[in-house]
């Protein structure tokens, strides 16, 4: 995730797949062609190959099979509302959501990384409500069919399904968007942080989300690390304080 490259290496091609200017076998049968033309290398060709036929389709095919009850689930009970940050109503000190945005207000578009681990990583931890983050996806996004956003806001990124299509919740706190951005050297909050004025919010809330939901997510075994470091933080009470401090300027629109 790059704060000069909105969309890094991704073909773009989902809204005019989605709106059914190209069908998705004619983009395989291309991309195979290329690689037998020795044109794109085996390994680029199977991995987008697989996206297409295997992530897209499976999209297509569960929110069929799950809908329409699908459309209301919230197992975690999250109401808060979309952040101002995301909307336009308020400019935000957040680094990494201040560069998405612009790529989405500038393209409509932001890619599968930033969508899931900046936007919805934010609102799953802040306890976005699942609706509203849908709707306003389905709005913002030049590719926002609503059989694609459903499943992909719903099931993977706020886990308001309970864990229908995703293992575990896709929850990270600032150290996972440092490792794989470089907006956290330009930001004036520390990842490294979950607590004081300069924690960043990510750190914070995903402690925080730990804490919160603990009871509805102890059954699952891929939070089990997680949820017993959660319970060993010596400054778990700061860390819960700082988050409501946190989610009051976040729905403010002061953060």
């Amino acid at each position: 995730m790059l704060v000069a490259e909105w969309k890094l290496a991704h073909s773009v091609l989902s809204s005019s797949i989605n709106i059914g200017l190209v069908h998705p076998a004619e983009i395989v049968e291309a991309a195979e062609s290329a690689y037998r033309r020795g044109a794109a290398p085996l390994s680029s060709v199977e991995g987008f190959i697989r996206q297409v036929i295997g992530w897209r389709e499976y999209v297509w095919g569960v929110y069929w099979l799950w809908m329409p009850d699908y459309r209301a689930s919230n197992a975690l009970g999250a109401t808060r509302p979309v952040p101002p940050a995301f909307t336009g109503r308020a400019d935000t000190e957040m680094a990494c959501v201040a560069s998405v945005i612009r790529h989405v207000d500038d393209h409509g578009y932001a890619h599968h990384i930033e969508r899931l681990m900046v936007l919805g990583n934010l609102a799953l931890t802040a306890g976005v409500d699942p609706g509203a983050m849908t709707a306003w996806m389905r709005a913002s996004f030049v590719d926002g069919a609503e059989w694609v956003m459903l499943p992909n806001v719903i099931g993977m990124a706020l886990f308001a399904d309970g864990g229908m299509m995703a293992s575990k919740p896709y929850a990270s706190g600032g150290a996972y968007i440092n490792k794989m951005s470089d907006w956290c050297r330009t930001c004036r909050f520390d990842p490294k942080l979950r607590v004081g004025p300069d924690a960043c919010p990510y750190t914070t809330l995903y402690w925080d989300f730990l804490a919160r939901n603990a009871d509805a997510l102890s059954a699952n075994h891929r939070l089990a690390r997680p949820l017993a470091a959660m319970r060993k933080l010596n400054d778990l009470p700061a860390v819960r304080t700082r988050a409501v401090e946190i989610l009051g300027r976040l729905d403010r629109g002061e953060l």
